[in-house]
């Protein structure tokens, strides 16, 4: 009997095995080259894929049609982390929360931020897909956040320049040299730190750079902000200099903070007593961490929390008025005392 009629219905051919397979290798070289942003040259690319270095070299031609590579004189190759497009996907509510976030930070920051506009139209292209309606918000704040440059007073001619060059180093572990203009002593001061975030500050509307001090005497953290910087040179890559980093240190002390604010010496216990009139409207929103309320018999609220430094949040304590009283630390509670008694005298010459 002749079974010749009956084919298999698929069948690949080697070359397509090949093509599936090379793929698949193209996305294993980026994701090698993300992992190690000091560059890799082909030799050691190919002894990793478990390749012939040839095939290495005809699959970086093959990548550059879409990702922006970079082959310095020693021959090690990097992605050009400026120019690169990541593909992420995202459900509904996931991109509904980034809108969220950046319609926070239009209404907090109120500076302009290109890039932030520039994702959240890409976002609402996104969007688009699923949500006309969500798609047209997202543009709207798109807009709004463009729409911040006319309305400043001050120049920030340069600041985009250093939020880009302190992406890139904290993107590819490169140390740096910044001259910070420092208000309390009217002057320039030069800093060589590892940057490794980028905070926003919203009581002060600001962004701030939390750095390493890796060649003081006593290494440190540093808090810069980013509108007193008056520039930054980006040094050699260097990723030993980032592992030796007490990062459990950073991640604590960001933890205690009120905001960004932090301290070597730990962080202080306040406590705070706000009246029943408002006790209700404390106590729906969570204002720190470690925050631990107590309801007294008379309605009032009893506030408690481990602060790394009690001054960053004083102009929220002040935004209370005569409906908070500071019971802990006492040098917090006679502060607030003297300026209530400053404030009472203004009014009395008026």
């Amino acid at each position: 009997m002749d079974f010749g009629c009956y084919k298999t219905p698929f069948k690949l051919s080697w070359t397509a095995v090949d093509r599936m397979y090379k793929s698949e290798r193209l996305l294993q070289i980026i994701e090698l080259l993300h992992d190690h942003p000091e560059g890799l040259s082909r030799a050691k690319i190919a002894k990793r894929m478990g390749v012939h270095r040839s095939t290495i070299g005809r699959d970086l031609i093959s990548l550059e049609n879409s990702f922006a590579l970079i082959e310095d004189d020693e021959g090690r190759i990097t992605i050009d982390r400026k120019s690169f497009l990541s593909e992420l996907r995202l459900s509904m509510f996931e991109l509904e929360a980034l809108h969220i976030a950046a319609k926070l930070f239009q209404k907090v920051m109120n500076f302009p931020f290109p890039h932030a506009a520039s994702a959240m139209r890409k976002l609402a292209d996104a969007q688009g897909i699923v949500s006309r309606a969500l798609a047209e918000r997202m543009r709207e704040t798109a807009e709004l956040i463009d729409q911040t440059s006319p309305l400043l007073t001050v120049n920030y001619s340069g600041y985009r320049d250093i939020i880009e060059r302190l992406g890139i180093a904290i993107s590819e572990y490169r140390p740096v040299t910044i001259v910070h203009y420092s208000q309390n002593r009217n002057e320039n001061s030069m800093y060589h730190l590892l940057p490794l975030t980028l905070e926003p500050h919203p009581e002060g509307r600001a962004i701030h750079l939390i750095g390493w001090m890796y060649e003081d005497t006593k290494s440190s953290f540093r808090t810069l902000k980013i509108e007193r910087i008056q520039a930054v040179h980006l040094d050699a890559p260097s990723r030993h200099l980032f592992e030796e980093i007490p990062m459990e240190r950073f991640l604590d002390r960001l933890s205690s903070a009120w905001s960004i604010w932090t301290s070597e010496n730990g962080s202080e216990q306040v406590v705070l007593r706000f009246n029943p009139a408002i006790a209700s409207r404390v106590r729906e929103t969570t204002w720190h961490i470690s925050q631990k309320l107590t309801e007294n018999p008379d309605g009032s609220l009893i506030w408690k929390g481990d602060i790394s430094e009690p001054r960053e949040m004083y102009p929220w304590i002040r935004s209370w008025g005569p409906d908070v009283e500071v019971l802990e630390p006492e040098w917090l509670r006679q502060r607030h005392w003297e300026d209530f008694l400053r404030g009472a005298e203004v009014y009395k010459k008026g």
